[in-house]
């Protein structure tokens, strides 16, 4: 977001003590900011007076409390705007932040007792969900206050997955540090089947814990997504995994962190989706006990892209049954000094059962790991990249190609083909058409030599 645009921060407010909370922190923000405040009041359908002047003295009786509340505002250093609007809360703050391409909507909450959360529907939720801009649900206003004030860092707890919502998230909360510091936990509630399976790993898992080779690997996928974002400094990394809704183990995970807000991403799923898809924005607007910041995927899409990504590791997919060793120099010359590559090969465990010879599988196994070794260069060739191996032992080699590029965390997967363009390409070759059909990472799809 650059620094000389003036986007507002639009805050909504009933006169509540909890609408005055949500814009001292409306306040802060703005001020930190430079940007400017819409404060907002909306009519909605409240007044039903039966003449003219009594209609005339409830609107002035409102304009006199939105005055009143701005000049408070005002007082604590922020520039406000007012505007008395009219029709349905959620619908006139979305529409008014849709139309002033605001940086942020900020609204109060009832809170979370049980016999009013459902009324958070009423106007929060219903913003959250329908906002295309960032959307702050505040709970408690001392922390960020404090937090603008300088007097401490803000603590934060980021929802995360390996989609593009949490994307938007994170890169807001980059913005967030942008105006004071912020100590950052990213966490993550994986489910356990589907994790062991695209990692190729053994299933058998616990009900709310990952294996550890499994744990291993999701920290390392989610430290690596945060940091290109974030950095590192004053991040931390939380990995769970939970057979249930993400929402309550990530509630669970921000109050251990004792966090001050958590930030999720949102789909705004309309319609029919709805119920197709179980919201972890919405549960966690239901049940927090802290502020909540929610941000649409769309939200990214005006805000700064990625980092040019490094390429520190490489898998190349090999066939020992077939000359296809010719791919691995293309691993080599696309990894960064410092890198690895990891040269793959699969053994089909039908086709060894099928083999003439009478070696023994761990023969096999060694015999494939020194032909893997000598498709390396000389050092002097390669300097600073380091050459790892690994053969694996499935039916389904594309399976096993992307499973091993998961556990890798591989940049790229380089895999060589069966066939050059043309029409046989329609063929490529089973492995490695099905290994850009579905692989999660990158794949450079090497031709054979020429004849």
């Amino acid at each position: 977001m650059k620094s000389n645009e003036t986007f507002p921060i639009v805050c909504g407010t009933d006169f509540s003590e909890n609408a005055q909370q949500a814009a001292n922190v409306a306040a802060a923000l703005a001020k930190r900011h430079g940007a400017p405040l819409v404060l907002v009041h909306a009519k909605g359908t409240l007044i039903h007076a039966s003449t003219p002047d009594v209609n005339d003295a409830l609107i002035t009786s409102l304009r006199d409390a939105l005055h009143a509340e701005a000049a408070r505002l005002r007082a604590l250093g922020a520039t406000v705007e007012e505007i008395l609007s009219d029709g349905p809360p959620d619908d006139a703050l979305v529409q008014l932040a849709q139309d002033r391409h605001a940086r942020l909507l900020v609204v109060s909450s009832l809170g979370s007792r049980a016999s009013t959360r459902w009324l958070i529907g009423s106007v929060a939720e219903r913003v959250a969900e329908s906002s295309p801009v960032p959307t702050l649900v505040v709970r408690e206003a001392a922390r960020f206050e404090a937090w603008a004030r300088g007097e401490q860092p803000l603590k934060v707890f980021i929802g995360t997955d390996f989609g593009a919502s949490s994307d938007a998230a994170l890169r807001w909360v980059s913005d967030l540090r942008q105006l004071g510091p912020c100590e950052v936990i990213a966490g993550y509630v994986a489910w356990p089947p589907e994790e062991a399976s695209r990692l190729g790993v053994s299933a058998h898992v616990g009900l709310s814990s990952n294996m550890p080779e499994m744990q291993r690997m999701l920290e390392r996928d989610l430290r690596e997504k945060v940091a290109r974002v974030l950095g590192e400094e004053n991040v931390g990394i939380s990995v769970r995994g939970n057979y249930g809704r993400a929402d309550h183990p990530l509630l669970e995970m921000a109050i251990e962190s004792h966090a001050d807000v958590i930030v999720v991403g949102t789909h705004q799923w309309h319609g029919i989706s709805r119920l197709q898809h179980g919201s972890v924005s919405r549960g966690i607007l239901h049940h927090a006990p802290m502020n909540v910041a929610c941000v649409p995927t769309s939200s990214a899409a005006r805000m700064e892209g990625p980092r040019i990504r490094a390429c520190q590791r490489v898998l190349v997919a090999v066939d020992l049954n077939e000359p296809h060793g010719f791919a691995a120099p293309y691993g080599y010359s696309i990894v960064n000094p410092g890198g690895t590559v990891r040269l793959l090969h699969n053994i089909v465990p039908l086709l060894a059962l099928h083999r003439t010879d009478e070696k023994e599988p761990a023969q096999l196994v060694a015999e494939s790991e020194a032909k893997l070794r000598a498709l390396a260069p000389e050092k002097g060739e390669a300097p600073g990249i380091t050459t790892e191996v690994e053969v694996t032992e499935s039916g389904e080699t594309a399976e096993a190609i992307c499973a091993a590029a998961e556990r890798f965390g591989a940049d790229i997967v380089c895999i060589g083909s069966h066939t050059r363009p043309g029409f046989t390409a329609k063929v490529l070759g089973s492995v490695a058409l099905a290994v850009l059909q579905t692989s999660r990472r990158p794949v450079l799809t090497v031709w054979p030599p020429a004849e």
